[in-house]
């Protein structure tokens, strides 16, 4: 099974190509200021280098959120365009999920947190059981002065841009805690895992019907509805 890998949930353009659970290649552009032009030459670079042709991909996996919305809409964007084009499916995973799993061991509580902006904080919560990563509490949308969730015991976060939501972690985790910034290059191999296990509900979907649905409504509206960034559970 040759995948390929689009993450662009965090405001970066990761891309990567794997063959079934092997991530064979992947890279990471930080900030780019124009993904789509980016990404289908680097995509074309990674598959030439990787000795295989987009003909022979058979899934896309994304990273499908929560994020940034601008990052999400086009990365989902492209994935589902790429993948009506070449009429195979997409495998959306959660980018909490996938933050977790570059977190090879921890005691206790491991929580994986996104800053979702305007004082708000998307959280979702694992533990180790025997080895292996179990998701415990599902995503949730956490709003900065609001309090009222609190969990017993140490915990070890793994963050993207929550070190001004430190304050309010310590509210949470109040048995003590230690804050981690993602490795952005555990990314590509932790989303091509969980799709390949099918982990915490991922499985392939059809790239005609897939629709993105977001933790809360976008920023800025325009007159056009905006969809509601993926979760696997249900909309916020």
């Amino acid at each position: 099974m040759l995948g390929l890998v689009i993450d662009t949930a965090l405001g970066y353009l990761g891309l990567g190509i794997a063959h079934d659970a092997e991530l064979l290649s992947y890279v990471v552009m930080e900030k780019p200021s124009t993904v789509t032009s980016l990404a289908v030459p680097a995509i074309k670079d990674l598959l030439e280098s990787t000795g295989h042709k987009k003909e022979q991909l058979d899934e896309i996996i994304v990273a499908a959120g929560p994020g940034s919305f601008t990052g999400l809409r086009t990365g989902l964007s492209l994935a589902k365009g790429l993948g009506m084009a070449l009429d195979i499916p997409l495998v959306p995973v959660s980018t909490l999920d996938a933050m977790a799993y570059t977190v090879q061991k921890a005691d206790g509580v491991l929580a994986a947190a996104i800053d979702g902006k305007n004082s708000t904080l998307y959280l979702a919560e694992y533990t180790y059981r025997g080895g292996v990563l179990q998701k415990t509490v599902s995503e949730m949308v956490l709003k900065a002065g609001e309090g009222g969730y609190h969990r017993p015991g140490h915990a070890c976060i793994v963050g993207w841009g929550v070190e001004q939501y430190e304050g309010m972690l310590k509210k949470i985790y109040t048995e003590g805690m230690d804050l981690h910034k993602l490795d952005v290059l555990q990314m590509g191999g932790a989303l091509v895992h969980i799709a390949h296990g099918m982990l915490y509900d991922a499985k392939p979907v059809s790239a005609a019907t897939f629709i993105p649905r977001y933790l809360r409504e976008p920023d800025a509206k325009t007159k056009k509805q905006l969809k509601v960034v993926y979760e696997k559970d249900k909309a916020v």
